[in-house]
């Protein structure tokens, strides 16, 4: 992800997240499936201001033998402070 995200956007996402559900604090895999050349695991995570589960999807691809990140998103419905404007 380093390559495809400029450093000071990355910061900028960063600093949304945690101002909406606070910091990070720990991280459980959910399920995993394949889809083409697609492998998608889901992680139940939580965060300091978040009282209910945050779920990751990290979407992996293989390119030339390597697995690289191709989509991150970050949802939390049942209190969806991530998606407060």
């Amino acid at each position: 992800m380093k390559n495809a995200i400029h450093e000071a956007v990355f910061n900028e996402t960063n600093a949304v997240i945690k101002s909406k559900i606070g910091d990070y604090v720990s991280k459980e895999c959910g399920k995993s499936e394949r889809k083409d050349q697609y492998t998608i695991v889901y992680y139940k995570v939580r965060f300091t201001e978040e009282p209910n589960d945050v779920i990751v999807k990290v979407v992996f691809q293989e390119i030339e033998g390597e697995m690289k990140v191709s989509g991150l998103w970050l949802d939390s419905q049942k209190s969806p402070k991530l998606r407060e404007k």
